[in-house]
């Protein structure tokens, strides 16, 4: 019951013949089979793709800080594939941070502070974006 015959299948082939005509069923098949090849190139081209996917930068790392009256100078290690850093300034710990100076520098010195703490984060800016934060880290000036 569940399985064709083979008179059900030509009754299937002729309404094909109907529909399509004799000249049409190689032009579809020729279709079909272009679109799985471009299906199975997509998805492996995808594949591809997405391994060889640029990575984003790293976050600095060492981040030191040197504190003096009024100004605290921070200095970091630089990242691999890193254009810019992004310093950030937070007046409580884990922020918000609010961005101070973007340098392609690894070192900033932050000026005219009041007397208080100050919490830092430094990211890195690459072609992909930026980084997640930093390490914090904490001076008081």
């Amino acid at each position: 019951m569940g399985e064709f015959s083979v008179f059900h299948w030509l009754v299937v082939l002729a309404i094909v013949l109907i529909f399509f005509g004799g000249r049409r069923i190689p032009e579809v098949m020729k279709g079909l089979g272009e679109g799985i090849r471009s299906f199975k190139d997509g998805m492996s081209g995808a594949a591809a793709q997405a391994s060889s996917a640029p990575t984003q930068v790293a976050a600095p790392t060492g981040i030191t800080v040197k504190p003096s009256s009024g100004k605290v100078a921070l200095s970091w290690n630089g990242s691999s594939g890193a254009s810019n850093y992004n310093v950030k300034r937070s007046g409580t710990s884990g922020g918000p941070y609010a961005l101070i100076a973007s340098t392609a520098a690894t070192s900033y010195s932050d000026e005219n502070l009041a007397s208080g703490t100050y919490y830092y984060v430094v990211t890195s800016v690459g072609a992909y974006g930026e980084s997640v934060n930093s390490i914090e880290v904490n001076a008081t000036a």
